[in-house]
């Protein structure tokens, strides 16, 4: 008996015009419209992406910058930075390149 209860408000739930329309509707808000929640969440997850890499190349301007400080201001430090990166020496001077294996 209490099943048939249930079944009958379900059905009456269910056949209800006002039901029938809110269900289609939410189906074609979340798979169907142009701004779909699928495309909604396909997007928030792109922001989210593009979000990390803009921390990401802040972080290495910020360290670019200090390095650029530090060549900027240290004679020293540009003289290591050239020797070391682009092999410039003296004219008296030998140059030894010794490269480890990894």
């Amino acid at each position: 008996m209490w099943e048939k209860i249930k079944e009958s408000r379900l059905l009456k739930i269910v056949k209800n015009r006002f039901f029938l329309a809110t269900l289609v509707f939410a189906v074609w808000v979340i798979f169907f419209d142009q701004n779909s929640l699928i495309d909604w969440f396909r997007v928030r997850m792109r922001i989210m992406r593009q979000e990390r890499q803009i921390e990401y190349y802040n972080r290495e301007i910020k360290s670019i910058d200090e390095k650029l400080q530090e060549l900027s201001s240290n004679k020293d430090s540009l003289e290591k930075f050239a020797r070391e990166q682009y092999y410039f020496h003296e004219e008296d001077e030998d140059l030894y390149i010794i490269e480890e294996k990894r």
